[in-house]
């Protein structure tokens, strides 16, 4: 006798034994207990999630002679809803009985009473594969059911449903598994099987499965048969092909210092080996995140793949606005790989684009790093001294010289007024609590505000005028502009009070606002999708307006200068 699958052997017998999808198992269980079951049910969700598993145990449990504790597993129902021989509840697959006249033999038997059990349960798989007439011949059913008649339908493409079809059921939408619940799973599993599996072999196995009970299990089972029962994070890489998170830093490391040797090197290994680069540059892209949220918030229990010793040794040679870059570009360039000729070639292209651009930006970062002697040297000394000798510019009067030799004296802004860029995190935590409904009614209200001619508001509409709204909440507004000195003159505190209290009182607007470049806002904006798509979106950043204690009112004296500039106003008496 063949030996069954795991995935068969360990599908949940009772509500408690399912994992995940704690809502729709509350809300299925809490329907059975009270004796409140629908007559349509619409399962939806990715593959391997549950909806078959779930539909089944729907079935058992409306039949079973004890509601408390359904399904019991036990009684007669129980038994022969487990053995499949159920007479009142009948499985279809309408990937394979698509026609009209499937669906239409289905009909007139569920008018027939239950042979066995008090309900007759009917659960169509794949239902969105029905053709068009089998939809509309099982609209009419749903929309009038023969009594103690249950349906089920499970897919994985809701919207190629009717929506007349899902308007007359009730709706449960399966989410992904957790990684951390699959990994759980799978080593409780290993356990009773006497199967020896690394803890890493199973978070490695759920990254693989992305969400997919069903596959984990399904991969957990080919593991074993390649290793003889011992499980370990190599053999799944040789399996499938997989590179770890040691080889994935060396090759950003590489890139961050320009080697574009052993990036040759590190690109020929993954192409001789059959790397899925697909799966390498997701990796990737999950390091860098790590290393973004290490350098913003140095909280390690943040990190998903990284420990702080590796976050840091990506951080000594990039800060978040590289790394996100980097991601950026990568997540871009994984679109290439579906239509070059050569995966790997596309993929160094990337690389050696990378390395190029951080060899350019490296001389700028020395300017912005260096002392001001050392910036004046680096910026002005020709490659050329005996050129230089011959243009008029040189041959001025020894006085002169060393006049352009003398570095000037840079004024510095008060303390106060030093304002902190944004940080990527800071921005996600904005996003967060942002909704395009609030974006809409804002841009409408500074629409408006382009059409005022007030003397007073001349200043702030004039500071607004190079902005556009990015993303707005209930109590913060996004503003995005080109030039960080804007974002800068916006966020400084007293500018940004004044701005509160104008927008408040002439706009109707009572939210703080928020600046950020263009630049900005586009790393954030990818790093947020990457986190959303891994459910780690931090928690909404709590905005605190300003009290009417600290909102400043310009003086008479303020507001001149504001018209005249300061250089040209002088103020006698006092």
């Amino acid at each position: 006798m063949a030996k069954a699958a795991l995935y068969q052997k360990y599908r949940s017998a009772t509500f408690e034994e399912v994992v995940g999808q704690e809502y729709v198992v509350r809300s299925i269980k809490n329907a059975v207990r009270s004796g409140k079951v629908g007559h349509a049910y619409l399962f939806c969700g990715p593959r391997g999630t549950g909806k078959t598993t779930m539909a089944r145990l729907l079935a058992k449990s409306v039949n079973c002679t004890d509601p408390e504790h359904a399904p019991c597993g036990t009684c007669e129902n129980c038994v022969a809803a487990i053995n499949g021989t159920h007479p009142d509840i009948v499985e279809i697959n309408a990937a394979n009985e698509t026609h009209v006249e499937d669906i239409r033999d289905l009909i007139e038997r569920s008018r027939l009473a239950p042979m066995m059990g008090r309900h007759k349960i009917y659960i169509i798989d794949e239902v969105h594969q029905l053709s068009s007439a089998a939809s509309s011949a099982l609209l009419k059913t749903l929309e009038e059911p023969p009594e103690n008649v249950i349906f089920v339908l499970a897919t994985t493409d809701p919207q190629k449903l009717l929506p007349t079809i899902i308007s007359r059921c009730q709706r449960f939408d399966f989410s992904k598994v957790k990684k951390t619940q699959i990994s759980a799973h799978l080593l409780s599993i290993a356990d009773k099987e006497n199967i020896h599996m690394e803890e890493d072999a199973a978070e490695m196995i759920a990254i693989l499965s992305d969400g997919g009970m069903r596959d984990a299990l399904s991969i957990m089972d080919q593991c074993a048969s390649y290793t003889g029962d011992q499980i370990t994070l190599e053999a799944i890489d040789q399996i499938y092909g997989l590179t770890t998170t040691r080889e994935k830093i060396d090759l950003i490391k590489n890139i961050l210092n320009n080697d574009l040797e052993q990036i040759l090197k590190q690109t020929a290994s993954y192409e001789e080996r059959g790397i899925d680069l697909q799966r390498f540059t997701d990796g990737m892209i999950d390091i860098l995140k790590d290393t973004v949220i290490w350098q913003n918030t140095h909280k390690a229990e943040l990190m998903k793949l990284l420990n702080v010793e590796e976050a840091n040794e990506i951080s000594e040679l990039a800060d978040s606005d590289v790394c996100m870059h980097i991601a950026e570009t990568v997540l871009k360039g994984k679109e290439r790989f579906k239509t070059a000729t050569s995966p790997v070639s596309a993929f160094e292209v990337i690389c050696f684009s990378l390395a190029s651009e951080k060899k350019r930006q490296q001389a700028v970062t020395v300017v912005r790093e260096a002392p001001a002697a050392t910036v004046r040297q680096e910026t002005y000394r020709p490659a050329e001294p005996e050129r230089v000798t011959a243009k008029p510019v040189y041959t001025e009067p020894a006085p002169a010289v060393q006049e352009e030799k003398k570095i000037p004296e840079v004024k510095k802004a008060p303390a106060e007024h030093v304002v902190e860029k944004i940080n990527s995190i800071r921005i996600i935590e904005l996003l967060v609590q942002c909704s395009k409904a609030q974006k809409v009614k804002d841009e409408q209200a500074f629409a408006a505000m382009k059409n005022m001619m007030s003397l007073e508001g001349r200043k702030y509409i004039s500071l607004l005028q190079d902005t556009y709204i990015g993303a707005s909440g209930e109590d913060c507004i996004v503003l995005i502009t080109k030039a960080q000195a804007i974002a800068n003159r916006i966020n400084d505190p007293v500018m940004n009070r004044e701005l509160y209290q104008f927008t408040k009182t002439q706009l109707n607007t009572d939210k703080v606002i928020f600046a950020i470049t263009e630049q900005d806002f586009r790393e954030a904006s990818a790093l947020f999708r990457i986190m959303m798509r891994d459910n780690s979106l931090p928690e909404a950043y709590k905005v605190n307006k300003y009290k009417e204690d600290e909102v400043h009112e310009d003086t008479p004296e303020d507001k001149v200068i504001a018209l005249f500039g300061k250089e040209n106003v002088e103020i006698i008496g006092g």
